[in-house]
């Protein structure tokens, strides 16, 4: 299947060599800005496109991977689907919600695929988790809080962050972090966020060299189908960090996942017992970033493949409709709009 990427950063430094792990896959051209420089690695047999019309003009490509700034993903979607190309995009899905309703009808009315990299639904520990829930272990779910914290203070207050110091261009961490969060709560339970508030705030607005506006923080409460209640939370802009704590009430228990590297579950009023877990190997040849994102990115693409050779979608991979549910969410959170 061949292959484009658009994006310098996250798209060539973790998608593309975990893409090129894919028996069925090969990256043929990519596009980048003009300070992105091809690795001497990429540059053999690659096609490199500073004007990704260009690229999506003069490649037959069958499925492209937009890594891009949000701001850009509707131009480059939108023009991907006239051309019959199937597409795995980088969240924040689109700038609004008018923009993804639009892709939903138009991937329905060219017969095209589009994936959503909401990655985080197939790591391991989280694939657990899920069938843990879903099989009852905790009886029905009460509450979901899911806090992150991440020293980063002296990088925000010291190095410019460009555009994602940029309310305007969805810089920030809503857009980062909170996007994959907010689509965990819907994943993890199989229901709609019914109601949700929250507060943005910028701690550190003047580093770098730069004004920022876009949240370093946030705090976000809501519900699911009316009854389960949720909690999530992130704060970067900290000394001292207590990394990723995402803990499940129910009725008959409670589930915790620390940092996804471990899995607690405790039933009714026992002591929590840790779970082990089966991970297939990773390739040795990928770097320690790349080796993180494998597990969960690798059963991504392998089931986007799946989902365009065999038009079977597998009940984990987040579509367009995820991203235009998880845009409604955050249009919600950012401007206070109806659900």
């Amino acid at each position: 299947m061949r292959v484009g990427i658009i994006g310098g950063g996250f798209g060539l430094r973790v998608q593309y060599p975990i893409i090129q792990t894919h028996p069925h896959m090969d990256v043929v051209s990519v596009c980048t800005m003009s300070r992105h420089c091809l690795h001497e690695t990429l540059q053999q047999g690659i096609n490199h496109y500073k004007d990704w019309k260009k690229m999506i003009d003069n490649e037959q490509l069958q499925i492209l991977f937009v890594s891009t700034i949000a701001l850009h993903h509707y131009s480059i979607v939108k023009y991907a689907i006239q051309k019959g190309i199937h597409i795995v995009c980088e969240k924040p899905f689109m700038m609004n919600q008018e923009q993804s309703l639009e892709i939903v009808n138009m991937a329905k009315q060219y017969d095209v695929k589009v994936v959503v990299d909401f990655e985080w639904r197939y790591f391991p520990i989280r694939q657990r988790a899920k069938e843990l829930l879903d099989k009852q272990k905790i009886g029905d779910i009460l509450h979901i809080e899911h806090h992150i914290s991440s020293a980063r203070y002296e990088t925000l207050t010291n190095e410019a962050l460009g555009w994602m110091g940029k309310k305007e261009k969805f810089g920030g961490m809503l857009g980062a972090l909170g996007t994959h969060m907010i689509d965990n709560v819907r994943w993890m339970t199989s229901q709609e966020i019914t109601y949700v508030q929250g507060m943005l705030h910028t701690h550190i607005q003047n580093g770098g060299g730069e004004r920022r506006d876009a949240d370093d923080a946030f705090f976000i409460h809501g519900l699911i189908n009316y009854h389960i209640s949720f909690s999530l939370q992130l704060l970067s802009g900290i000394h001292h960090e207590f990394d990723s704590m995402l803990k499940v009430f129910g009725t008959k228990g409670t589930l915790v996942i620390e940092n996804d590297q471990r899995i607690l579950l405790g039933e009714s009023t026992q002591a929590f017992e840790e779970l082990n877990l089966e991970l297939s190997p990773v390739p040795y040849h990928l770097s320690p970033e790349q080796k993180a994102y494998y597990p969960a990115l690798y059963a991504l693409i392998d089931k986007t493949y799946i989902y365009i050779t065999t038009d079977r979608v597998d009940r984990d991979l987040p579509t367009a409709v995820d991203g235009h549910f998880n845009q409604q969410i955050l249009e919600q959170l950012l401007y206070k709009s109806n659900l």
